[in-house]
């Protein structure tokens, strides 16, 4: 009796297996089903985000994607404006990963504007950096910047010291990269 009760016991856990697998791919196959029919439209949303986010740093004409020969790991994308200004996609890391960011740098050399594509920060804290009182501290300024708990003047974020080191660190990156190319 006890022979037939591990083979029963077998059985089982064989077809319980065989069923756990036999699920798993199909809903994999579906995942990867979606992925395939919808990785075009996210592509194009993504570039809208961009290019909105380019004339709302840099309000420009047209713009010319150049080529980076720099070292920093920041910087994804640099872009001329037709005025003379630069657009640089950055991605520093965050409290809750990359945050995809767009920076303006105007002809001067001083940032006009940042704006803040996509990231996956704290809700209600590092979250928080897409708001326009704490992006707009960047406008106008040059140089090295830092968050005023490492002796800056730009204010962080009450608990996302992180998020708004990340921040400060991207804008750093991409006044660099303009600076390397004008």
């Amino acid at each position: 009796m006890t022979q037939t009760a591990n083979t029963s016991s077998v059985s089982y856990f064989v077809k319980l297996a065989g069923t756990l697998l036999l699920i798993s791919v199909v809903v994999a196959g579906l995942l990867g089903l979606v992925n395939y029919i919808t990785a075009d439209r996210i592509a194009a949303i993504n570039q809208e985000k961009t290019a909105a986010s380019m004339q709302e740093v840099l309000p420009s004409a047209s713009y010319e994607e150049v080529e980076y020969t720099g070292s920093d790991a920041l910087v994804k994308t640099v872009y001329a404006a037709s005025d003379g200004g630069y657009v640089v996609e950055v991605t520093p890391s965050g409290f809750g990963g990359e945050i995809d960011m767009v920076v303006g740098i105007a002809p001067d050399g001083t940032v006009s504007g940042v704006s803040i594509i996509s990231m996956s920060e704290t809700s209600g804290l590092g979250a928080n950096a897409a708001k326009e009182s704490f992006r707009a501290q960047f406008a106008g300024t040059s140089g090295t910047l830092a968050v005023s708990k490492d002796g800056g003047e730009i204010d962080a974020l009450t608990g996302a010291t992180i998020t708004s080191r990340a921040v400060t660190s991207g804008v750093n990156a991409a006044l660099a990269a303009a600076a390397d190319l004008g």
